[in-house]
């Protein structure tokens, strides 16, 4: 069956409410997706987020168009769908990342 050309396809997952999807419309190109609710809205803990990152360094794709960083991520712990955040940042550090005025 061939696919339908604005079918967005779900690629990677990383939490409940984080992860990427590809969109065969746009050739090379992903979109932020929530694999909770389908939309667009990828959201989730900095831990959530970086596990989305190292999946998708691990994905045998990154082997292609980065293999350097394809090897470093292969060999990182990747966390379930439903796991909780390995650690949460406190409001101090967020504090210290973002201060008030800064960029």
């Amino acid at each position: 069956m061939p696919r339908d050309e604005y079918e967005e396809v779900p690629a990677i997952k990383a939490g409940k409410r984080c992860g990427v999807q590809w969109a065969p419309w746009m050739d090379d190109w992903f979109t932020s997706w929530s694999p909770r609710n389908s939309n667009n809205n990828a959201e989730g803990p900095w831990d959530h987020w970086v596990d989305l990152a190292v999946k998708i360094l691990a994905d045998p794709m990154t082997a292609i168009v980065r293999p350097e960083a394809h090897a470093v991520a292969v060999t990182l712990d990747q966390h379930d769908f439903y796991d909780e955040p390995q650690r949460e940042l406190t409001e101090a550090e967020l504090s210290a990342r973002f201060p008030e005025g800064g960029s």
